[in-house]
C-alpha cells in the first residue's frame, strides 16, 4: 500500500516537474529568453516534456524500456495510415474554408504540427495518462479527468476573453478525453494520437481556420466529422477483436 502511494507521488511530482518546469525556471532566470536562435528555444521549452519522464522510466524499467513503456515501440505505419484516414474529412474541410497560411514560417509550422503532436500526445497520454492507468491501476475515468485538466490548462493562453477561455478549456478537455481513449481502444498505439494530434493540427494552421482550439462553425463540423470516423472505427475494429478495451471493469479502477 505504502509503495503504491509512494509511485502515485513520485509520478505526478515527475510530472508537475516537467509541466512546470520550465515557467518556475524563467521566474528566476528567463533562460527562454535568453536564447536567441529558434529551433534552440523549441528543443529546450520540449525537453522538460521528455527529460523528467524517460529518467524516471529509466529508473523504475531500465533504459532498454523506456521506448516501451512510453509505447514509441508500437506500430508507427498503423498509426499513420488510420490517423490519415480518419483526418481526411477535417484537412478537406480545412481546405475548402480556409485560405493558405502564407505567412507560416517553417520553424511555427514544426512547432504548432509535429512539435505539439508528438511531445503532448508522448508526455500527457503516453506518459502521464498510461502510467497511471496501465502500472498504477487508476479507472479510466479519475486517470483522464485528471490528464485532461492538465492539458486543458496548458491552453488556456489561447482564450482573450472569460467566455473564449472557457471554451478553449471545455474543448481541449474532451479532446484529452478523446485521445486517451483512442490510446487504450488502439491496444496502447501512441502512434495513431500523435498522427491524429499531428494532422489535426496541420489543417488548423495551414488554411487558417482559426487562431484557438475553438475554431468556427463550418470548421467544427468537419472536425465532428473526422472524430465520429475515428470513434466509429476504433470501436468496430475493437468489437471485431473481443470488444471494448475501455469497459466497466476499468472505469474506476482498472482490474484488467
Amino acid at each position: 500500500m505504502k509503495s503504491s502511494i509512494l509511485k502515485n507521488i513520485i509520478l505526478i511530482i515527475t510530472f508537475l516537474i516537467g509541466f512546470y518546469g520550465r515557467s518556475f525556471l524563467d521566474s528566476f532566470f528567463e533562460i527562454s529568453n535568453s536564447i536567441q536562435l529558434n529551433y534552440l528555444r523549441l528543443i529546450y521549452a520540449y525537453s522538460w516534456w521528455i527529460i523528467p519522464p524517460v529518467i524516471l522510466l529509466w529508473l523504475l524499467f531500465g533504459y532498454k524500456n523506456i521506448l516501451r513503456e512510453l509505447k514509441l515501440d508500437q506500430n508507427f505505419e498503423k498509426g499513420l495510415l488510420w490517423a490519415v484516414i480518419m483526418v481526411s474529412p477535417m484537412m478537406i474541410g480545412s481546405f475548402i474554408l480556409g485560405k493558405f497560411n502564407s505567412e507560416l514560417t517553417f520553424i511555427e509550422f514544426i512547432k504548432k504540427t509535429f512539435c505539439a503532436g508528438f511531445f503532448e500526445e508522448v508526455f500527457f497520454r503516453a506518459f502521464f495518462f498510461g502510467q497511471l492507468f496501465t502500472r498504477l491501476k487508476w479507472g479510466f475515468i479519475p486517470a483522464v479527468i485528471l490528464n485532461a485538466v492538465a492539458f486543458a490548462s496548458g491552453h488556456l493562453y489561447q482564450g482573450s476573453t472569460i467566455n473564449e477561455t472557457m471554451g478553449v478549456f471545455i474543448v481541449t478537455l474532451m479532446g484529452a478525453a478523446w485521445f486517451a481513449w483512442l490510446f487504450i481502444e488502439w491496444k496502447e498505439n501512441i502512434w495513431l494520437p500523435i498522427w491524429l494530434h499531428i494532422l489535426m493540427n496541420m489543417s488548423w494552421v495551414l488554411f487558417q481556420v482559426s487562431d484557438t482550439a475553438l475554431g468556427g462553425m463550418s470548421a467544427n463540423i468537419f472536425r465532428s466529422i473526422t472524430i465520429a470516423a475515428s470513434i466509429i472505427i476504433s470501436i468496430i475494429l475493437s468489437k471485431r477483436k473481443g470488444g471494448l478495451r475501455v469497459n466497466r471493469r476499468n472505469l474506476i479502477i482498472n482490474r484488467n
